[in-house]
């Protein structure tokens, strides 16, 4: 890898020229868009030919059930091909390598650690994904061609997911940094002539300007795929729950590991979109403090001017640039989804 690369963009999981050509947008819709929509097409022609042969109606949860990942592989196909912003993507590294944090080296180690822990987390979730879908498969992998084709479509669809989301995770990595940059400057600040403190106070702002733009930019990029993603956390978990509370056992083992999977995967990626927003103002205390300290007009301007920037807490990535998500949000969707699946399941297997 090129040396004189940006860190921003060294954990990427190809080469950052590779990154910022055609190719992850033809990745990412061939492994989501036409392997969804597959997928979509699979269950529509199996539930079309129970509905028209002479086999027993499909029970009123299967409907639902039906209906519910047809929902959210045809809307992931739809947000994959045509909503994913990958210019502003392209923009998020421009922005964010120009506040050089290659320059500090506690940066570089802090950046460096939490892409070795995003990896191993990634590669087991996706090893854990890849066994249980396989095993779910295995009584018809003995007999069914077409059995194969579907648990390879499920597998690349595993993989297109985990690669979008690693890059999410990565984008917030590298903000907690910028931003984390910024505040120990703050929190260093030395008090010397005028001149030089108004300097490094403006030098200090345009930091954080800068990584305030790539954030925006990061957010315009991915605001549309967070949500799908807690879309389909919220209806997959309703699913699971459902199905394990009347499912037979070995059925039920495989859709609570699915669940567990699914909660760890959207706790570590709401911890990092989380972290972004919280980071970005945790300067406010040492820029209020360094306002004691201020002689001249131009400073205490200058202070006043960062400290209400960082006042209107907006940094941070948004469910589709409706509200920024937080811990109480992701609460309230997993109360709400398990009040939801223990009143289908009461209704279902009353």
């Amino acid at each position: 890898m090129d040396s004189n690369e940006s860190i921003v963009t060294k954990g990427f999981l190809v080469k950052s020229d590779l990154m910022f050509s055609p190719l992850p947008r033809w990745f990412i819709t061939l492994t989501l868009g036409f392997c969804g929509l597959i997928k979509d097409t699979s269950w529509i022609i199996e539930f079309l030919s129970v509905i028209f042969s002479n086999e027993p109606r499909p029970r009123e949860f299967a409907t639902y059930r039906f209906m519910i990942g047809n929902a959210v592989f045809l809307s992931r196909c739809v947000i994959v091909t045509f909503a994913l912003d990958w210019k502003a993507f392209a923009n998020f590294a421009k922005q964010l390598s120009r506040v050089e944090l290659d320059k500090d080296e506690e940066s570089v180690k802090q950046i460096n650690k939490q892409r070795r822990i995003k990896n191993w987390f990634f590669l087991i979730s996706l090893i854990a994904y890849t066994v249980i879908t396989s095993t779910r498969y295995m009584p018809q992998l003995r007999t069914e061609i077409y059995a194969v084709f579907l648990l390879f479509v499920d597998i690349v669809m595993h993989i297109g997911n985990f690669f979008l989301v690693h890059l999410i995770v990565d984008l917030c990595i590298c903000l907690k940094a910028a931003f984390q940059y910024i505040n120990q400057h703050l929190a260093h600040f030395q008090i010397t002539s005028p001149n030089l403190m108004l300097s490094e106070m403006r030098r200090n702002r345009s930091l954080y300007t800068r990584t305030i733009r790539a954030s925006q930019e990061a957010e315009k990029f991915a605001r549309h795929y967070i949500a799908w993603f807690y879309f389909q956390f919220f209806l997959f978990n309703l699913v699971n729950i459902v199905n394990i509370l009347g499912g037979k056992s070995e059925t039920s083992i495989a859709f609570f590991l699915y669940m567990v999977l699914d909660i760890t995967t959207a706790a570590y990626l709401t911890l990092n979109l989380v972290a972004v927003n919280k980071v970005s103002t945790e300067g406010m205390e040492d820029l209020y403090e360094i306002s004691y300290d201020l002689k001249s007009y131009n400073l205490h301007n200058e202070n006043n001017l960062f400290l209400n920037r960082m006042l209107w807490r907006n940094v941070g990535f948004t469910f589709s640039n409706l509200f920024l998500i937080n811990p109480n949000f992701v609460t309230s969707l997993l109360s709400f989804s398990l009040t939801i699946a223990l009143t289908m399941a009461n209704f279902l297997y009353k």
